[in-house]
């Protein structure tokens, strides 16, 4: 059995790498002709192939943070309305989904270190907390779970953007929102700490597969009870397991292949954070 899952999984990265390579690919951004000069366009594709790898290099003695969402604020407005019963049923879809991604980055994800939190704590971590906001398996604040390393990506359940912007310098990124037409739903999204999509060449997006419309009904633990939640069957806890794997694949395969890689160009050292 576990070797027949191995093989299954193995197939799916392959299939997925390839797919993300050519989704990337139609990113406006990287048309040479939106850019006036070949030169121009040849300069960028040098800062997109640097960058890429030294993220890499980075996020293998660094750390992936899952960010989970919990519907909060659409629960508690539901509440107000008086919907208690489709405030419940909600409630219980965004733990369904959080557990379902938490145990697959738990069992699935080897590559680097990785930790869970929820998307309402992002302000606190760009501001440097390191504590208090990471979530043990239970979905649980966990005050012991500290963030010890340096360099950290951010991964998370969204869409897919065509980018409006290109790489920009740290001192600015901050103030830079990225905005531009949405593609496609994707499992799991890489970015960087300020919220930016990652770019290719770097494996940076796994797409949720199946039909958005396809449920299925799965049981959990909530709050020392057993519940039924009917869940899109692309979120399902099996299809999890796969996509964590698919992005564990994904990224040892680039990381053996630019494993070493440093920055000698001093135009490239200001995009690399």
């Amino acid at each position: 059995m576990a070797r027949m899952l191995s093989k299954y999984f193995l197939i799916i990265a392959l299939f997925v790498s390839q797919f993300c390579e050519a989704q990337n690919s139609t990113d406006a951004i990287y048309h040479p002709q939106d850019y006036k000069e070949q030169d121009q366009f040849k300069h960028f594709y040098k800062r997109r192939e640097a960058v890429s790898k030294w993220q890499i290099n980075q996020l293998k003695n660094g750390a992936l943070l899952i960010r989970l969402h919990d519907s909060k604020l659409l629960i508690e407005a539901l509440k107000k309305r008086g919907q208690n019963d489709l405030a419940t049923q909600k409630e219980h879809e965004a733990f369904a989904l959080n557990k379902n991604i938490v145990r697959a980055f738990t069992s699935q994800y080897k590559f680097s270190k990785v930790y869970f939190f929820y998307s309402h704590s992002s302000d606190t971590l760009l501001k440097g907390v390191r504590s208090g906001i990471f979530l043990d398996t239970n979905l649980n604040v966990d005050a012991g779970i500290k963030l010890e390393e340096k360099f950290y990506l951010i991964g998370e359940k969204d869409l897919i953007y065509s980018s409006s912007i290109g790489y920009v310098k740290e001192d600015t990124a901050r103030f830079m929102r990225e905005s531009g037409n949405a593609s496609k739903e994707m499992a799991i999204v890489l970015k960087n700490k300020y919220g930016h999509q990652l770019k290719d060449p770097f494996p940076f997006c796994v797409e949720a597969k199946g039909s958005p419309s396809a449920r299925v009904k799965e049981y959990f633990n909530y709050k020392g009870a057993t519940i039924g939640v009917e869940i899109a069957k692309r979120n399902s806890g099996i299809k999890y397991l796969g996509y964590a794997a698919i992005l564990n694949y994904n990224l040892k395969k680039y990381f053996e292949a630019n494993s070493g890689y440093e920055v000698s160009d001093e135009d490239i050292k200001p995009f690399l954070y």
